[in-house]
């Protein structure tokens, strides 16, 4: 029995390391009825308006438990994102995927002057980090897909005096634009596939928008949610019922 109890305790041990080194599930649903499982599968972060100053122009960036608890809350079974207007930047939410080519349903509803932001994470290789590698945002008067480039091409001085000052070669540019009438304060049906480098957009049953992501295709390693707007009041956005599904090749999209 002496014997036993340590060859016991060595297979548990084993048996949580590999479940630790594991990769995220490529396929998972989050209906937001249990503040637990958002507590224990989403990370919270965003920038504190307190920490603003000439090194940090955005505020103090903070996560998880230094999170502000009012940016993301469950609310009747559906999942509230708030910004503020005193904040330079929204806070964001995001969960491990696993995968190269995904596909996610939501619900969502905007505010008065309200959008949500939804984007993909993964090893980019323009900017060189793990980041966005396509992304969303949803207005009351149309869908914009975002992406990043380089600021200044890599190799040249310009780049290279930003790295020797510590400063990021990457440039945020809104990609492309369709102009929709998206009713506000109703739940709205949004499917995302990105497959290889093409983005498509599905916004309660009708095509979109498209686009040719700069980078779209590497493996993916989360998603992220946002909620956003200009208001001189906090502006709520509202998302429910996610679902994430890793595609393959055999299986295509319904036209």
């Amino acid at each position: 029995m002496q014997t036993l109890i340590p060859i016991l305790l060595l297979l548990a041990i084993t048996v949580l390391n590999a479940a630790e080194k594991a990769p995220p599930p490529s396929s998972w649903t989050d209906d937001f009825r249990d503040v637990g499982t958002l507590t224990d599968n989403w990370r919270a972060y965003g920038f504190l308006a307190s920490g603003i100053d000439a090194a940090h122009p955005l505020g103090k960036t903070v996560s998880g438990k230094e999170a502000r608890p009012e940016w993301w809350q469950i609310v009747d079974g559906a999942l509230r994102g708030q910004c503020f207007p005193e904040e330079k930047h929204p806070p964001g939410l995001r969960r491990a995927i696993s995968g190269n080519d995904i596909r996610l349903h939501c619900r969502f509803k905007l505010a008065a002057e309200g959008q949500i932001g939804i984007s993909i994470g993964g090893p980019n290789p323009i900017v060189e980090k793990d980041f966005n590698v396509a992304g969303l945002h949803i207005r009351a008067d149309g869908i914009t897909a975002w992406d990043n480039d380089v600021l200044h091409p890599k190799g040249s001085p310009q780049a290279a005096e930003l790295r020797a000052k510590g400063i990021w070669n990457r440039k945020f540019f809104y990609a492309k634009t369709e102009k929709l009438q998206i009713a506000r304060d109703v739940w709205h049906n949004l499917a995302v596939e990105l497959r290889g480098k093409e983005l498509r957009v599905t916004l309660d049953g009708k095509l979109a928008l498209t686009y040719t992501t700069l980078c779209g295709d590497v493996p993916k390693n989360d998603i992220g949610l946002q909620p956003g707007g200009k208001s001189k009041t906090p502006i709520v956005s509202w998302f429910d019922d996610i679902h994430i599904e890793s595609l393959h090749a055999d299986k295509q999209t319904p036209q």
